[in-house]
């Protein structure tokens, strides 16, 4: 299980939650943007203390 966080477009962490697979944390980044039209969410995970940028490089048909 690893604990995930949404950044909003101006910095501020608006959810953090562990879930247990990269794909249940891609659906959850999803649901948690509260305007999904605004360029500028991420998602990332925390590796060790440190809070890294999830990179969906595969693409998604959604």
């Amino acid at each position: 299980m690893a604990s995930y966080r949404v950044i909003n477009p101006t910095g501020d962490v608006v959810a953090t939650k562990d879930i247990d697979s990269a794909d249940d944390a891609y659906s959850w980044f999803k649901e948690s943007q509260e305007d999904n039209t605004e360029l500028g969410w991420r998602l990332e995970v925390d590796h060790d203390g440190e809070w890294a940028f999830v990179d969906d490089s595969e693409g998604t048909s959604n």
